[in-house]
């Protein structure tokens, strides 16, 4: 190419990293040169709009020179300028400058889309400074250069790890075929063995985007350009356990979508959803613009409804599954990472696609709501007695509940025409868990009725809990050891279960005490908030008269921070806290002080004090209630509700028991066994077996 050269503006760039973002670049696959072989052909108007478009994107083509003594071959960057016909006038970067356009020939223009690859044979006609005129052909071949689509990647931190070997680098370029990565240095004692497969981790802002074994299919560490190309792993990468069972999944048609920026290429993608569930979803992609690699993390992404209701959330991809005869290849995508109230607006969106009459209702019209608890006995006497001077504000708070306080408490609602068939009403009770306060349904008694709607809270909490890092982990209710449908299907699951860390039932002895005015305790007695030591020795009492999950679900080994800051975002006041009671420094019970101005209904289970006792043969009752009247301080009302452990303490104090609750504690991890159980008994029923 006889034209002046370009002055020296700026440095090289370096050799070793790619054409897309640094040239001059070193060629070497001249073979898509040439004219021969596969490779349709387009005429010049095609060309000049794939130019136009690049200039449209701000992209840019590269140009192939020819050095005249050494034939060496190199690609520089040219950013074309809007084109009408055979001339095309171009921008070359300032960085080429380092080279000495004198000595070389121009002969290609082309055009990498990832895929395939435009070539057309150019002519220099001028060089102006920067801005460069070249001739364009008549005809160009399109060369096909992959099987599935290269993308170029950003910013994307990669190691390398193969035994003693580590090295890290950054990702060049990107497709589920190959990964291309410049390295940047190696540390450790170990040499690359191209026969082994080595782990791949990338990353980008200390955000991990994957994580796989890979195998290596160009090693050039001692080249030109220092460059790894492997190949990733295609095994599933499941983000849960293979046992759980899989959520019923609903055919979407065309009303969700998914939206996200890609991991590696921070490209825009935007793919219909297949299928969907509370737990994930499958998208479907063209074979030749395969992108996504199982293991793969998205950080941040939207399932769209409708194009109107978006949801946002992370999500794992757990399996890729190639269809050649249909040339298309499936993703199977896990949930991560979503807010309470995204996946509470999804579920709805899913429950109400299902033709169901079920709901999760923060703005549920309340006067049939009322009608509906008072005829399925929520309020009990007693309770309706102490509420009755204070009903206003009773039901002020309890709006102000399911209708503020949306990450710590959720109602689901079952109707027909408007009218509420059935109720179940859980809160947030401590960190690490749950409570499911309420549940009932007209005709209750009717064993199916119980078990289906039971099934429905476990099938609505399960998947956001295992796909939530930050949730709880636990489930709880409490009941009645009278209550016979309740009482028979937990205790029969636990039976069934037979594993006290996944599934686990508590007696306690229920009542009430009045307080008194506080008294110092005697000497050598002393209350204290619980230090290490003591919260240890409680932790090998219960696990040998129990070894459940009582001490987990309640979090005596967290403060409750982020629960408080929850509950008085929403107006409300939740906090908890241990203590100990010590005879001459042995421990001789623990009382796990809760407070909170829910209002009732759950006011009984979390704004009073949960006794459990170590030393039932030393400890009375006289100084049982001394400590309480201590600890009432915490409390503004005059009666304080009382649950002991073990419930038999009140008998042999002959201290009349109110009541007995019983607390069912299941872990999440336990969830899809609880799941089959009811399938199993209600294919029992349905049988008659």
């Amino acid at each position: 190419m006889n034209v002046q050269a370009i002055p020296n503006g700026s440095a090289s760039s370096p050799p070793h990293t790619t054409p897309h973002h640094f040239s001059p670049w070193l060629f070497q696959n001249s073979a898509i040169l040439s004219s021969n072989g596969s490779g349709e052909s387009i005429q010049v108007n095609e060309l000049v709009k794939k130019i136009n478009r690049l200039v449209f994107k701000k992209g840019f083509v590269f140009l192939h020179l020819l050095q005249r003594t050494t034939a060496t071959q190199i690609l520089v960057k040219a950013y074309p300028q809007a084109c009408s016909g055979a001339e095309l006038l171009s921008r070359l970067e300032p960085a080429d400058a380092a080279v000495d356009l004198k000595n070389y020939d121009l002969t290609h223009l082309m055009i990498d889309d990832g895929l395939s690859a435009i070539v057309a044979e150019v002519s220099a006609i001028s060089l102006d400074g920067y801005f460069l005129k070249l001739g364009l052909p008549e005809t160009s071949r399109v060369k096909t250069l992959r099987k599935a689509k290269r993308y170029l990647c950003e910013d994307v931190n990669c190691k390398i790890i193969q035994g003693d070997f580590v090295a890290s680098g950054k990702m060049i370029d990107f497709s589920t075929q190959a990964v291309g990565i410049n390295i940047a240095e190696t540390t450790g004692t170990g040499n690359f063995n191209d026969e082994k497969p080595a782990l791949l981790i990338a990353e980008r802002g200390g955000t991990e985007l994957y994580s796989g074994m890979a195998r290596c299919i160009y090693n050039r560490l001692n080249s030109f350009d220092s460059r790894l190309v492997l190949a990733p792993g295609l095994q599933q990468a499941a983000l849960y356990p293979r046992q759980e069972l899989r959520n019923t999944r609903q055919q979407a048609g065309h009303a969700f979508s998914a939206c996200f920026h890609h991991p590696f290429s921070r490209d825009h993608i935007e793919r219909d959803i297949c299928d969907i569930s509370l737990s994930g979803f499958s998208i479907s992609n063209a074979l030749e613009e395969d992108l996504l690699l199982p293991g793969m993390w998205v950080p941040e992404l939207e399932i769209v409804y409708a194009g109107y209701v978006k949801m946002k959330c992370g999500a794992k991809v757990v399996y890729r599954r190639v269809d050649e005869e249909a040339g298309t290849v499936k993703y199977g995508l896990a949930i991560a990472g979503m807010s309470l109230e995204a996946y509470t607006r999804l579920s709805r969106i899913i429950w109400s696609s299902a033709d169901a009459r079920i709901g999760i209702f923060s703005d549920a019209e309340m006067d049939p709501l009322w009608e509906f608890l008072f005829d399925t006995g929520y309020f009990e006497r007693d309770e309706y007695e102490n509420i009755g001077a204070h009903l206003d504000t009773f039901k002020e708070s309890y709006l102000k509940l399911y209708r503020s306080g949306q990450d710590i408490a959720r109602q689901i609602i079952y109707k027909t025409n408007g009218r509420i068939d059935a109720h179940v009403a859980m809160i947030r009770a401590y960190e690490p868990a749950w409570l499911v306060h309420h549940y009932a349904a007209k005709n209750l008694n009717d064993k199916p009725r119980f078990v289906s709607f039971l099934k429905d809270v476990i099938e609505y909490l399960a998947p956001y809990q295992r796909q939530h890092t930050a949730g709880a982990d636990h489930f709880m209710t409490y009941y009645r050891p009278e209550n016979d449908n309740a009482s028979k299907f937990f205790n029969h699951f636990v039976r069934y279960i037979n594993n006290s860390k996944k599934c686990s039932v508590d007696s306690f002895a229920c009542v009430s005490l009045v307080k008194k005015f506080a008294k110092k305790l005697p000497e050598g007695w002393m209350v204290r908030e619980c230090t290490l030591g003591d919260i240890l020795k409680l932790k090998e009492f219960y696990e040998a008269a129990s070894g459940g999950l009582l001490l987990d679900a309640m979090g005596i080994n967290t403060l409750g921070e982020s629960l408080k800051k929850s509950f008085a975002a929403a107006g409300f006041v939740r906090e908890y806290r241990t203590y100990c009671l010590c005879c001459h420094n042995q421990q001789l019970a623990f009382f796990i002080v809760n407070r909170s101005d829910v209002g009732a209904g759950p006011a009984e289970l979390l704004n009073g004090i949960t006794v459990i006792i170590i030393e039932p043969d030393i400890l009375s009752w006289a100084m049982l209630a001394a400590v309480v009247n201590n600890l009432g301080i915490f409390y503004t009302q005059d009666t304080i509700p009382l649950m002991i452990y073990p419930s038999y303490f009140l008998p042999i104090q002959n201290i009349h028991m109110e009541k007995e609750r019983a607390l069912w504690i299941l872990h999440t991890k336990a969830a899809d066994d609880c799941l089959s159980y009811i399938n199993r008994v209600a294919n029992i029923h349905r049988t008659g077996q």
